[in-house]
């Protein structure tokens, strides 16, 4: 192998939806690129999280020169606090990413310990060899942003998870000319989101929840309790918004929640939120006056709807004539609990509304269109599909093709040589690890025996 190319090597979200992780390498010099998370079995009193092994890269260490972060969810971001300790490298992130950052490694006993640099929402920056450019996208949270990682030998778009969203009423746009402006360039390869590469059409924008779900709040006349994934800034915003036109109290429950919420406003964000009415004042609110906004959207034991369908979250509850709202996806694997947190609620005569029966989500990343916009945009020489399960990255494979464009089947460990043409060159070994919460052994770890592999660096 040639020491001076530049190769991509995923350890974690490339055959799978989660624990996202990839690793770009070029003279002797590694760059992380997100570092996260994904949720498994889930028993009624534990969760077990799950993130990569990479003990490639821990071998490799002192060549690591960085981790960069793309946005705060938990898929591309939660296992800093595990996987750091095995790099020891510096974490570049946004502001808002920072804020989100700090007290989970305060709570891990690594607050002092990580070095932080606060990158901003657009322009380059360096980490050893590498030249990099930060271009911001939508998604459902704010700050996204995706990465042209530029050497001498090739250069790359890493999109992380993106959508085009005209009025994602929080946070910048996509910025189309940043895109634009890389036609003039050549890019090697486009490393995408294939997250929805298989439905037609775009993804809706966050503005278009709106008004459905005032309508559907507006129609209830007891509590309303809406649950998401606790990162998503947007949503919580639509929320709020929804609170306001409805008449309704903004009740936050869940610490992750509370915890986005501050890093939010620490970063400048959801400035204008109404008041937002403390737990133990639950109980003095009229019915018809309450909007919760929960965590527990995949059934996690420890979150705040778990803890109320099973009756154990001290001044909050729910009762007959309530409605709860799952305004997120399903994650693949999350089925079971999510199922059992809904019966218990609608044994007691609550009604639940999903995705399914009304419009109450939409997705942020991007459908058969979106990816078609950015490819005519960008013009990449080849096409990587990442962040999917097999079915997921072959769609996007051939949606690719179908363009004229060349695309890379690729999979966790599979060594990418990217240069005119995009090459499977080799593997490196792969596995899980985990970390169960919410029992007796609260940062538990354990492994599947990773696979063998030929050896490259």
């Amino acid at each position: 192998m040639k020491r001076g190319g530049l190769h991509l090597l995923p350890l974690g979200g490339t055959g799978e939806i989660g624990m996202n992780l990839n690793a770009y390498h070029y003279m002797g010099q590694w760059l992380v690129v997100d570092c996260g998370v994904m949720f498994a079995r889930k028993g009624p009193r534990h969760t077990e999280i799950l993130f990569p092994d990479i003990q490639f890269l821990a071998a490799r260490a002192e060549t690591v020169r960085g981790i960069v972060i793309t946005h705060i969810h938990q898929d591309h971001l939660g296992a800093v606090v595990d996987l750091w300790p095995l790099l020891r490298c510096p974490v570049y992130c946004t502001r808002f990413a920072a804020e989100f950052l700090k007290p989970a490694l305060k709570e891990a006993g690594l607050g002092r310990d990580v070095p932080i640099k606060v990158i901003e929402e657009t322009g380059r920056f360096k980490v050893g060899p590498f030249d990099l450019q930060r271009i911001p996208f939508t998604h459902s949270t704010v700050e996204m942003g995706g990465l042209v990682l530029r050497t001498p030998a090739a250069k790359v778009l890493h999109t992380g998870d993106w959508k085009l969203d005209p009025d994602p009423l929080v946070g910048l746009r996509t910025d189309e000319r940043a895109l634009d402006a890389l036609r003039n360039e050549v890019i090697h390869a486009c490393v995408s989101d294939s997250t929805n590469a298989h439905l037609d059409g775009w993804t809706p924008s966050e503005s278009d929840l709106v008004a459905p779900l005032v309508k559907l709040v507006g129609q209830q006349s007891h509590r309303v309790a809406v649950t998401l994934f606790s990162s998503n800034v947007a949503r919580v915003h639509t929320l709020a918004r929804v609170a306001h036109e409805t008449g309704r109290q903004l009740v936050l429950v869940g610490r992750s929640l509370r915890r986005t919420v501050e890093a939010a406003q620490a970063a400048g964000y959801l400035d204008q939120m109404p008041a937002v009415i403390p737990p133990r004042d639950f109980g003095f609110i009229p019915r018809r006056s309450v909007l919760m906004v929960c965590t527990g959207s995949q059934g996690e034991p420890r979150a705040a709807l778990t803890r109320i369908a099973e009756d154990r979250l001290r001044d909050m509850y729910l009762e007959q004539g309530d409605t709860v709202i799952y305004s997120a996806r399903r994650i693949p694997g999350c089925e079971l609990p999510i199922d059992r947190v809904q019966r218990l609620l609608r044994e007691r005569g609550i009604r639940i509304v999903e995705a399914t029966d009304a419009k109450v989500h939409v997705s942020g990343h991007p459908r058969r269109d979106e990816l078609r916009d950015l490819y005519e945009r960008v013009q990449p020489r080849c096409v990587v599909p990442v962040h999917g399960t097999p079915m997921h990255l072959e769609a996007h494979a051939e949606l690719a093709e179908s363009m004229g464009l060349s695309s890379a089947r690729i999979r966790n460990g599979h060594i990418l040589r990217i240069d005119r043409e995009c090459s499977v060159v080799g593997e490196a070994p792969i596995g899980r690890k985990r970390r169960i919460e919410g029992s007796s052994n609260e940062r538990s770890r354990g492994s599947r025996r990773p696979r063998r592999s030929r050896r490259f660096w």
